[in-house]
């Protein structure tokens, strides 16, 4: 189930970008897909890239 709280961001309406405002440091972002009750279909339909913010 994927949580819906200030640090998962749902693109349920058709969305196609977002702006995420983090603090300096290291990050690690992961997009997946859920179905409409938020279940994850899984680690094969998600995708995670690390980010470090000066």
């Amino acid at each position: 189930m994927v949580p819906a709280d200030d640090t998962h961001i749902h693109y349920g309406k058709g969305q196609t970008e977002a702006d995420v405002k983090l603090p300096p440091g290291d990050h690690t972002l992961t997009m997946q897909f859920a179905d409409g009750a938020h279940r994850s279909y899984g680690p094969e339909m998600s995708s995670t890239v690390k980010v470090h913010v000066k």
